[in-house]
């Protein structure tokens, strides 16, 4: 192998030695451009994995909030998570990780875009990706009925607990078991600042959170800090 390496150089420089820098390029292009592009290739995705992993690694997530229902800006969305991010993380926390939101709309008018965001719901669910939901209170029954909602007392403080008295809802479990599920949003000036609807609409959290803390945080900051309740 290594005598056929050594006749193959020794080949093509003699074929090189005599052209010009023009006849050498178009040599080259001509007959190894296939491994010339598969190499460029390779380097881009080695430089893309370095930079993924080690140089730029994208933020992990502090908390992501699911709009379900009718349309939402996007842009108000990132607005929201981002007073969100300034109000209950650290400097530091904001430098490795994010609080994001996801829109899934529910009466597109289109049965086919429908049914593609609640397939993307339920596989976010399913991922434990998702940890708040912003939703219809109509949609509240079939939320905890299915199960993608947890009983809301366990992420409320005492003093929140109290001052949120008639804002609870409740709603029966699949084996028909009231708890209080969600909290109204009505006029909640948080999310109305934002440009988000609030009325008719209702906060829960996810049943299977990966991030209880942070989900607590957020809806002491949502319904008490700087904005009251």
């Amino acid at each position: 192998m290594s005598e056929w390496f050594k006749n193959f150089f020794s080949t093509e420089h003699a074929k090189l030695r005599d052209m010009t820098f023009k006849e050498k390029a178009s040599y080259i292009w001509e007959y190894y451009k296939i491994p010339i592009i598969a190499a460029v290739v390779v380097l881009i995705v080695i430089g893309s994995i370095i930079n993924t992993v080690w140089i730029n690694p994208p933020k992990k997530m502090y908390l992501q909030i699911a709009f379900y229902g009718g349309y939402v800006d996007d842009s108000a969305i990132s607005a929201v998570c981002g007073q969100l991010e300034s109000g209950i993380m650290t400097p530091e926390d904001q430098q490795d990780m994010q609080i994001t939101g996801a829109s899934f709309m529910n009466n597109s008018g289109d049965p086919q875009m429908d049914m593609m965001y609640q397939q993307k719901f339920a596989a976010m669910i399913s991922g434990n990706e998702l940890d708040l939901l912003v939703t219809d209170a109509n949609d509240l029954d079939d939320m905890v009925s299915q199960g993608i909602l947890a009983p809301i007392k366990g992420y409320l403080s005492d003093s929140l607990l109290s001052q949120l008295s008639g804002k609870l809802l409740e709603a029966p479990d699949e084996n028909g078991v009231q708890d209080d599920y969600a909290i109204k949003l009505d006029e909640n000036k948080f999310f109305d600042a934002g440009g988000l609807p609030t009325d008719g609409m209702c906060l829960g959290v996810i049943v299977n959170t990966n991030h209880a803390d942070n989900v607590k945080s957020a809806i002491e900051y949502i319904y008490t800090t700087l904005y009251g309740t």
